[in-house]
């Protein structure tokens, strides 16, 4: 497993991320794409002002936001460029951990799936504490994980797009449970206003699919070790499990699946200045 070099630089490998791998085409496609996009817009048209998007990617988030302008920041250059086209706002290439964003500049903070990437989370929240006007709002959303604390993890799907790793075929990504969330936020300064889990549709939905998602995979490394096939398995298990929730929701079960999972595959916090 990678250890941390010194002055670790993950720019050229977001960059390149951001070339060549559709992300947010490939997500907000899946269940836990849509979910989460719900989740987050839900949550985020609470707030009024500006809203900076640390880690804003193409501006999925910023395009809906209602109540104010906004503005985004990304490492990778090459996603800024489409946003710029499609979206107009006005977009900064900078990293989350150091932000060239004047002190009390903004009401709201957007951070979503950006601090399981970065190796200093409490230099990112100590920003944006900095970064919001008094009151202002951070939100911020992670990975969950439930045994292992992940730190370097295989770049997986990203490969068939043509991206090497920070080493070797690793690259860094951890997670956080919410209480360590909220133990960041209050040694950066912030107070509480809501934390916990998110994405427990995905735990359910995926429950019975996920099984022959794993048998076919074990099937195919034992006969065939097929890259297409694998490809193909993992489709079916994204449509399946959407299809699943889907009828969940038709039919008015969502609300009880929901309350038989325990935690969700996400964690998150929103917390005021």
């Amino acid at each position: 497993m990678p250890t941390f070099k010194e002055n670790e630089n993950f720019k050229e490998f977001y960059q390149t991320v951001g070339s060549v791998y559709p992300e947010e085409n490939l997500v907000y496609k899946t269940l836990r794409g849509k979910v989460r996009r719900q989740f987050i817009l839900r949550h985020l048209n609470l707030f009024n002002g500006l809203l900076l998007d640390l880690g804003c990617n193409r501006g999925a988030y910023i395009s809906d936001y209602k109540n104010g302008s906004a503005i985004g920041l990304d490492l990778s250059f090459p996603v800024l460029s489409r946003a710029r086209k499609q979206l107009g706002n006005i977009f900064l290439q900078g990293d989350a951990q150091n932000p060239a964003i004047k002190n009390e500049g903004v009401d709201v903070i957007l951070c979503s799936e950006v601090l399981e990437h970065l190796p200093d989370a409490q230099k990112v929240i100590s920003e944006a504490h900095r970064i919001l006007r008094p009151s202002g709002v951070l939100f911020l959303t992670t990975p969950n994980y439930s045994k292992e604390k992940p730190t370097w993890v295989k770049i997986g799907e990203m490969a068939d797009y043509g991206v090497q790793g920070v080493q070797d075929e690793y690259y860094f990504h951890t997670a956080y449970k919410p209480d360590e969330l909220k133990k960041i936020s209050e040694v950066a300064g912030f107070s509480q206003i809501e934390v916990g889990t998110f994405e427990k549709e995905v735990k359910y939905a995926t429950r019975i699919p996920v099984l022959f998602f794993h048998f076919f995979r074990l099937l195919n490394k034992l006969l065939f070790r097929s890259p297409e096939i694998d490809k193909f398995n993992k489709l079916i298990l994204d449509k399946t499990s959407l299809q699943i929730y889907n009828l969940s929701v038709f039919f008015g079960l969502n609300d009880f699946f929901v309350k038989l999972m325990g935690e969700g595959v996400r964690s998150y916090l929103i917390a005021r200045k």
